[in-house]
């Protein structure tokens, strides 16, 4: 609904999505590679925050899928290893280089989530 002077409110679902992954991201200064992670939530939380606004453009809405589907790709066996031959209480185990899958897993959980949140603040941003 146009506010006066024409301009737009900001969609508070993706106001609040944005702020969810700059949580994440801030929580991934203690991982193990924090570069990656905290850049990759911290682009999702931005992309959100515009979504609050207006439409995200295709190519930054793609370049978004990409990485998450090549993060999804990488990371997607040791999810299967986790699931099908390991116990499930080991996803709160504490992280070891004798067990990668548990950082996959968890890893692949994060994309699940940053993917979901993406999509949707980009939905509600297009139903203006």
């Amino acid at each position: 609904m146009p506010k006066s002077g024409g301009r737009q409110r900001p969609l508070l679902v993706p106001l609040a999505l944005g702020l969810a992954m700059l949580v994440f991201a801030l929580l991934q200064v203690n991982d193990p590679d924090p570069l990656i992670w905290v850049t990759y939530y911290a682009a999702i939380a931005c992309a959100c925050a515009v979504a609050a606004f207006r439409p995200l453009s295709r190519v930054a809405f793609m370049a978004l899928a990409a990485v998450t589907l090549a993060g999804a790709a990488l990371t997607f066996p040791g999810f299967v290893d986790w699931v099908f031959h390991r116990p499930t209480s080991d996803l709160w185990a504490p992280m070891s280089t004798d067990r990668m899958y548990i950082e996959h897993s968890r890893e692949l959980l994060g994309l699940v989530i940053a993917a979901a949140f993406l999509v949707t603040a980009d939905r509600l941003s297009r139903r203006r």
